[in-house]
């Protein structure tokens, strides 16, 4: 099964709560990209307009490797600078009296899945009758690493440091590189392949700047994205736990931060679970797993975000075609669900 080998195979719109207004609080702008990262390109966009990044409010952050349609936002005395790009454009649609985090119901997904001879019917009528655990997807662990995580090295800042150094292969040739030069100490190569933050970090070093003091250089939405990383895998594991514990028979699923239970049956369990926070007698169990001090968590306290999730969702409008290349999906999700997880479900559960 193949997703996503190309962009266009995967398409994201995105669906507000609320019809757009001639005025409003608050200005709002289409974004279209294809093949790009969702954060470095609102950070382009607001550097582009000379306004700061934290005006500009949005939904979710949205695949790389898709062609996506979203909604940004800013207080309406503001305006963003209009692109039109082949792979990229941006467009004033309209006004809304909220920003436009709060104002996305979910996503509308037109996906092609090719590699495949045919759908089992036993996975559909899985999803349609009671749905699939609402996981946290594949591409909420890419800093995952031989599955150990940032906040299980804590306890040596130098560690934890290098940790964020350590290169994938899905990344880039030059980041790779890069980051490879800087583990081996060549900070100087490591300043020209990196860009952001690490870049930083290594020039700082090449300026004989110590491991311990760069820890401080790392930014904090790389520290508050660190900890979802871990809210999110203490839900997936609860919340297999729960399958596991039901009784009913399941399908395992293998994923970047371990392994995951799908029920082949409606289960009996909460139709929500609220956010990892540390101290939470919800996650004692998943904690002592994971093998995290939440001690260490303590100064990061404040990023952690409150939340409740549901455990279960059904795509809604949920259809599917045969073409030539393969079976064409749509169906929509609401905000935060992941539609990897329902399509690898059905297609490659082991």
């Amino acid at each position: 099964m193949k997703i996503k080998s190309r962009p266009e195979n995967f398409r994201v719109e995105e669906i507000l709560n609320r019809p757009l207004k001639s005025k409003g609080k608050h200005r709002v702008y289409r974004l279209y990209k294809k093949g790009l990262e969702t954060l470095p390109v609102l950070k382009r966009i607001a550097k582009g307009s000379s306004l700061p990044f934290n005006l500009i409010s949005y939904g979710g952050i949205k695949d790389k490797n898709a062609e996506t349609v979203q909604f940004v936002s800013v207080p309406a005395k503001f305006h963003l600078k209009e692109i039109s790009l082949p792979n990229l454009k941006l467009k004033e649609a309209g006004f809304l009296d909220v920003p436009v985090e709060r104002a996305v119901s979910g996503n509308r997904f037109t996906i092609l899945i090719e590699g495949v001879k045919e759908v089992p019917e036993e996975r559909l009528k899985v999803l349609k009758d009671f749905g699939f655990p609402n996981y946290y997807g594949e591409q909420r662990f890419t800093s995952v690493r031989n599955g150990e995580l940032f906040v299980q090295h804590l306890k040596n800042k130098e560690e934890a440091l290098l940790f964020l150094f350590k290169p994938a292969g899905w990344e880039s040739s030059r980041n790779r590189k890069g980051k490879k030069a800087f583990l081996d100490g060549d900070y100087a190569t490591a300043e020209k392949l990196l860009s952001g933050w690490r870049r930083k970090v290594a020039a700082f070093l090449k300026k004989g700047g110590t491991l311990k003091e760069a820890f401080k250089l790392i930014p904090e939405e790389e520290l508050e994205f660190q900890m979802n990383v871990l809210q999110s895998l203490l839900f997936n594991e609860k919340l297999k736990s729960l399958i596991e514990n039901s009784g009913v028979e399941t399908l395992k699923f293998r994923y970047r931060a371990g392994e995951l239970l799908f029920p082949l049956r409606k289960v009996e369990i909460p139709g929500e679970l609220p956010s990892y926070t540390p101290g939470s007698e919800v996650y004692r169990k998943e904690v002592q797993k994971v093998g995290v001090d939440e001690e260490l968590l303590k100064p990061y306290q404040n990023y952690f975000h409150n939340f409740s999730r549901k455990t279960a969702v059904k795509p809604n409008g949920f259809n599917f075609e045969e073409l030539p290349q393969g079976f064409l999906f749509k169906f929509f999700l609401p905000k935060g669900s992941y539609a990897t997880v329902p399509l690898r479900f059905i297609f490659s559960s082991v």
